[in-house]
């Protein structure tokens, strides 16, 4: 299921888009959860990582489509963001925000089709390469090479990336079925470290991102080999 944020201040246009994917879901056998706003600051304000599509309006009262768009920009560089507009012009300041497309009004379907197809392929092919993490209101999806080591404290994981640590309620043994087995390996009970990332290995300790974690007796070998196996298949940077 795809989630989808329609942020459209007309009522009528509100339910055409609607009426579109669900004839696009039908045709193509996607499914689509749809959240609907009439504008952008109300959208901002309650924005928490739980879309992967946004359809949005360039003209609304409070605040337009492309401001909302760079506000949710500071926040989540993934989202996907389609610009539903009657001004052409606007195109261009798509590529500030990375938006990905946009449909003109009056908005036919074949024109809103191959939009909704361009981003449904791209959510596809990230699937393998995202993890989902699910905490108090909403989800977030995160780039596994991203990730540099995951950390078990008591019922809470902390998953640590380049600029921030993501805290949430699951154990290690359920958040590992979500990652790549060729990437990701434990180095002790208590912690997943991301190959990728992995500095150096000095006796009992590895580095990652300058940080020194300890690696168990009992995982050492099975530790070791699934490292060289990742460098040896070319997979380090």
């Amino acid at each position: 299921m795809k989630r989808i944020a329609i942020v459209e201040d007309d009522q009528e246009y509100q339910d055409k888009l609607t009426k579109y994917l669900r004839r696009y879901g039908e045709e193509n056998g996607e499914d689509f959860q749809v959240s609907y706003y009439q504008d952008g600051i109300d959208f901002v304000d309650e924005y928490v990582f739980q879309y992967e599509i946004i359809l949005l309006d360039i003209k609304m009262k409070f605040m337009d489509g492309m401001d909302t768009a760079r506000k949710i920009r500071e926040k989540d560089g993934n989202v996907l963001i389609i610009f539903i507009t009657n001004l052409a012009e606007y195109a261009i300041q798509g590529y500030d925000v990375a938006a990905r497309g946009f449909v003109l009004k009056p908005v036919t379907y074949r024109a809103f089709s191959l939009q909704i197809q361009k981003v449904c392929k791209e959510i596809n092919e990230r699937e393998d390469v995202y993890v989902s993490i699910s905490f108090q209101g909403g989800i977030r999806k995160i780039l596994q090479k991203s990730i540099y080591y995951i950390e078990s404290q008591g019922h809470y994981l902390n998953v640590y990336l380049q600029t921030e640590t993501i805290t949430f309620y699951l154990t290690l043994k359920e958040f590992e079925k979500k990652l790549d087995t060729k990437r990701f390996c434990r180095c002790n009970n208590g912690i997943i470290v991301n190959l990728q990332h992995v500095q150096k290995v000095e006796g009992a300790t590895v580095y990652v991102n300058k940080i020194p974690l300890s690696i168990s007796r009992a995982k050492k070998k099975a530790f070791m080999e699934a490292l060289t196996d990742y460098i040896g298949e070319g997979n380090y940077v």
